[in-house]
């Protein structure tokens, strides 16, 4: 705390002894730099493979470029991801 009429000075820390979030660095997770891996790889292959292929799925048969099937599958494979991590988290809040 200052003195009455001194100006405050945010640098010090605060009254929990912590520095200020301005000075805490964020740290990158295994996770995250491989998530960032894959994206990547992920655009280079989507961009290699922009032939048109034929897609079906239960019923009719669709032409469709490559890329954009293998955009689909990957929004789908992250939505199940989600689910299923939402299913673990919401049966086990601990973890």
């Amino acid at each position: 705390m200052t003195a009455y009429g001194q100006p405050y000075e945010p640098d010090q820390p605060n009254a929990t002894g912590q520095a200020p979030a301005a000075d805490r660095k964020r740290s990158v997770s295994a996770g995250q730099i491989l998530g960032g891996l894959l994206f990547v790889l992920t655009i280079v292959f989507i961009l290699e493979n922009s032939r048109k292929v034929k897609v079906r799925l239960i019923g009719p048969e669709v032409e469709a470029p490559l890329y954009v099937t293998i955009i689909v599958a990957a929004v789908l494979g992250a939505l199940i991801a989600s689910l299923l991590r939402y299913r673990r988290h919401r049966n086990h809040p601990k973890r």
